[in-house]
């Protein structure tokens, strides 16, 4: 009696083991978190990336920003502030309508769109950066800036810190450029916790998510191979070589939170126009992304 005890004790700390030891997908988060961001020295050089498509003459030589994502299912919230105004981006995947707000020199601008129009936005765009690079005497690119699977590798360094509270785990992202040469992206991220469907990768770094997103975007830095992490991302480290450096990190996570409705509900006192009529702002900035969460990298 005792021998088949002693079992079923063991073989119940193994499920219990077992339980524990599997990822949770989150169905609601909040999640907080901090970006800085430091340009070259020299203020006429392209930006961070390998592409020389971010033209950041006159920019300052560094900034700091906040974002806070709520995300419940079929709804995101993104919101980003910093000293160069603040974005907020509401993405309804029932309606399939993705609406930005930005608050920037005193000014409210505001637009919505849908996945198609933004998709045909940046391919006009795509176009006519390759046109600019042809007359550069550079050859044009269709992969953009996104790197291909193949060109990237994910080595775990068995390095571990907490971040927010949670133990995470260091992992380095290789990828190559255009040219060849290999960039390093350090990944913190809790190994616990599952993205789920439709989360931001990036939670709010690059893929023109906020101010700070914008500028990692135009700096050529959209994090190819962040989709590989199994985890949940909770920090981002990238060095140059030409001095740009940007560093991300989860502030506050909170798991599976109640969110209310108002939350994802537009506020008042914007002049909302389609995207169609915004374009002409975009222009010569090498892509467009705001309200585009996951970048290319969900």
């Amino acid at each position: 009696m005792t021998k088949y005890l002693s079992i079923t004790v063991v073989l119940s700390t193994c499920i219990v083991m077992a339980g524990l030891a599997q990822q949770k997908t989150l169905g609601s988060a909040i999640v907080k978190s901090k970006t800085s961001i430091t340009f070259p020295d020299n203020n006429n050089n392209r930006g961070g990336g390998d592409n020389g498509d971010g033209d950041f003459g006159g920019r300052p030589s560094g900034m700091e920003s906040k974002s806070t994502i709520y995300y419940r299912g079929d709804q995101i919230k993104t919101y980003n502030e910093s000293d160069f105004g603040n974005n907020t981006v509401i993405i309804d995947k029932k309606t399939g309508r993705t609406t930005t707000l930005i608050q920037a020199m005193g000014k409210k601008t505001a637009y919505y769109s849908t996945e198609e129009e933004r998709e045909a936005m940046e391919e006009r765009m795509r176009k006519r950066m390759d046109s600019i690079r042809q007359a550069r005497g550079e050859s044009a690119d269709n992969t953009s800036r996104q790197q291909r699977p193949q060109d990237v590798e994910v080595v775990q360094t068995g390095e571990t810190k907490k971040i927010a509270g949670f133990t995470c785990k260091k992992a380095i992202i290789k990828s190559k450029t255009r040219q060849g040469e290999v960039n390093e992206t350090i990944v913190w991220y809790c190994p616990d916790l599952k993205r789920p469907e439709g989360y931001p990768v990036n939670f709010g770094t690059g893929g023109g998510r906020g101010f700070a997103g914008a500028m990692a975007g135009r700096a050529g830095n959209n994090f190819g191979g962040l989709d590989k992490i199994d985890g949940f991302i909770m920090g981002i480290e990238v060095s140059r070589p030409n001095g740009y450096k940007m560093e991300t990190e989860v502030t506050d996570l909170q798991v599976d939170p109640q969110i209310a409705d108002k939350v994802f509900e537009i506020p008042k006192g914007y002049d909302i126009k389609p995207i169609s009529e915004m374009e002409g702002q975009f222009r010569g900035r090498g892509s467009f992304r705001s309200g585009s969460p996951g970048g290319g990298n969900n």
